[in-house]
């Protein structure tokens, strides 16, 4: 027979906050979740993601010679990219803290109602039981969510030589925006001109470097 002590009412409690709370952290999450990646801002919650950037077009930017892109700033975006996924994947998530509370009640009320055993024996069992179901939703997270998002980000490799199309105006020694594709996904990126001259709209074009969060870009 179901007994309800004060200690299966707390256990009840977190069973139905914490599901609740997960639930709805998962559910907002997917439809409204955002993860800024290497400086773009990611919209997860379709099918693909677009990426954006917010640009002032009256900013000047000057530009000299080409200059190939080095490893060592590829190394230095891939690091930016590599903390800020790691930034991401905190433990303290409000999913994994919710996924904690939630099990404790579930494993809570299993102890004293199926086991039969007593409070504090209970709290011995339930706590572990709640880091461990933790433990598993939070290493899901990171292998499934954070590693597939990774996967799906464009190289540098991928990016340099790569055909777009300008989608705002680039002017002289200004900055425009174009748009790419790469694995089947579009980025939008700001962009100027690697000769300092002006390019249409529509202008096919192609990246040749990238300074900062700039793409350099010639028309093809």
């Amino acid at each position: 027979m179901v007994q309800w002590t004060p200690i299966a009412l707390l256990y009840l409690g977190c069973l139905v906050f914490g599901f609740v709370l997960a639930l709805l952290t998962a559910i907002l999450g997917e439809l409204f979740g955002h993860a800024e990646i290497g400086g773009h801002d990611a919209d997860l919650g379709g099918d693909g993601f677009s990426v954006g950037h917010d640009i002032s077009v009256d900013h000047e930017v000057g530009f000299g010679h080409d200059t190939d892109i080095g490893v060592g700033h590829e190394a230095d975006i891939a690091g930016h990219m590599h903390s800020s996924a790691a930034a991401e994947a905190s433990v303290f998530n409000m999913l994994t803290i919710m996924t904690f509370i939630a099990s404790f009640g579930a494993s809570g009320l299993f102890a004293v109602w199926v086991l039969r055993w007593p409070s504090v024996l209970s709290l011995a069992f339930a706590t572990p039981m709640g880091v461990f179901f933790a433990a598993v939703q939070f290493w899901l997270y990171v292998n499934i969510f954070i590693k597939a998002q990774a996967s799906s980000e464009a190289t540098m490799s991928e990016i340099l030589g790569c055909e777009a199309e300008v989608i705002t105006a680039i002017p002289e020694e200004h900055v425009g925006e174009i748009a790419y594709v790469i694995k089947g996904t579009r980025y939008n990126a700001p962009a100027a001109s690697a000769d300092g001259e002006a390019i249409s709209r529509g202008t096919k074009v192609y990246v040749v470097n990238i300074k900062a969060n700039t793409f350099v870009v010639r028309p093809m």
